[in-house]
């Protein structure tokens, strides 16, 4: 039986399912429409005025007539300048702030370094001088601005637009009110949302990147510090105290020596951080009696460049230094793939760089370290989107969310 819905809920279930169709159909007619979607002509009519005056949607022409004659229908198609979306990333650095169309197309971008430990009212007073900096490079950005979207790191609550807490802004102290301050500091009427950078950089990858049209994703970003964005048939999951993807924290190794910034032992970042790599490497260099690449670069030279470059290229001792990074990111990734079942695994951040010999080796070991009588055919991919990713999630996300 179909369950009744509210009237209100049909509407806006009904424009929605037809926005959707006309942004990924191109110039379509009413009765292509009506067909397709299986709603009356008056209905999809009275649904494409609505967003005619909104400037959604733009009649583009006329179509062929058909083989009967008659009148040619009007074509349709969606409006992607019909508003836009300002987006910011807030790194530990600097800050990354774009101006984008209803497609999650950056048209205008613009970058402000930070001190270690910026102030809050600081980072709030670079955010409203490039939003306004932003604004000024198009006249038709004025007024059309339909919403802006924070990507901060750390722990973020979603509904308020507060960040909880920020591991690189210490200063900010905790629930420090972001969009509020943003938000007055701009005069803006609209909403503006903040959340971790990773949900929208989840949300990049499912709308525009590697994972476009999956409805369970796992994007991990890996670095300094190691963090999930998840997203569950079709939903981003934030947890009931903002800390789904914490997944760093994860023990995958309690005899490790080692502690972690959050005084754990084994942690699943602090087995896979660049400076755990570059500490085995350096190792390995002192013992290895071979031929490597590696031991002609000084200690203080080496990066995480230089191994995986060494080991795409065969460097056998370079290849130990991964496969080891390579089988702890493996423990660690098959809890996550046991805990949600995703259909890939997006890799962003510096392990997004590392190349073909590293994903083999991951793929490989992904396999073997649990479940192994069930094969896990989990997608494992390379970001392609760089440090853009959050902020394409982040206008992604509002043009989602306005277009409906």
């Amino acid at each position: 039986m179909v369950p009744i819905s509210k009237p209100k809920s049909i509407k806006q279930t009904n424009r929605r399912a037809l926005l959707g169709m006309i942004r990924a159909s191109g110039e379509v007619s009413v009765a292509d429409i009506s067909e397709r979607l299986q709603l009356s002509k008056p209905t999809v009519m009275k649904i494409i005025n609505h967003y005619l005056e909104s400037d959604l949607i733009l009649m583009v022409g006329k179509g062929v007539s058909t083989e009967e004659g008659g009148k040619k229908p009007a074509l349709f198609k969606f409006n992607a300048r019909g508003g836009y979306v300002v987006g910011f990333h807030i790194f530990p650095d600097g800050l990354y702030a774009v101006v984008s169309d209803l497609d999650a197309s950056i048209l205008s971008e613009n970058s402000v370094p930070f001190e270690e430990n910026e102030s809050l009212g600081k980072v709030v007073a670079a955010m409203a001088a490039s939003y306004r900096w932003l604004l000024s490079r198009d006249e038709d950005y004025e007024g059309k601005v339909v919403g802006i979207a924070v990507g901060a790191h750390g722990i973020t609550d979603f509904r308020k637009g507060v960040v909880v807490y920020s591991p690189h802004f210490p200063s900010w102290g905790e629930n420090a009110p972001l969009a509020q301050l943003l938000r007055k500091e701009l005069s803006f009427k609209g909403p503006v949302l903040v959340d971790n950078q990773i949900r929208f950089q989840v949300f990049a990858e499912k709308v525009k990147g590697v994972a476009k049209g999956k409805k369970n994703i796992i994007v991990l970003e890996g670095g300094v510090g190691l963090v999930a964005g998840v997203i569950v048939k079709d939903e981003i999951k934030r947890g009931a105290h903002f800390l789904a993807g914490e997944i760093g924290h994860m023990i995958i190794n309690p005899q490790e020596p080692e502690v972690c910034a959050c005084g754990g032992r084994g942690c699943f970042e602090t087995m896979v951080s660049v400076k755990r790599i570059l500490r085995s490497a350096r190792f390995k260099i002192e013992k290895h009696r071979g031929r490597s690449a590696l031991k002609q670069t000084s200690p203080g030279a080496l990066t995480i460049q230089t191994v995986f470059e060494a080991s795409n290229n065969g460097d056998g001792l370079a290849r130990e230094v991964v496969d080891e990074a390579a089988h702890w990111f493996a423990v660690g990734l098959s809890n996550v793939v046991l805990a949600y079942d995703p259909e890939i695994i997006v890799l962003q951040g510096i392990f997004a760089e590392a190349g073909d010999y590293f994903i083999g080796r991951l793929r490989k070991e992904i396999n073997e370290v649990s479940l192994v009588h069930i094969k896990k055919n989990v997608q494992i991919e390379y970001s392609r989107f760089g440090r853009n990713a959050g902020v394409l999630g982040a206008a992604a996300f509002v043009a989602a969310e306005y277009c409906k």
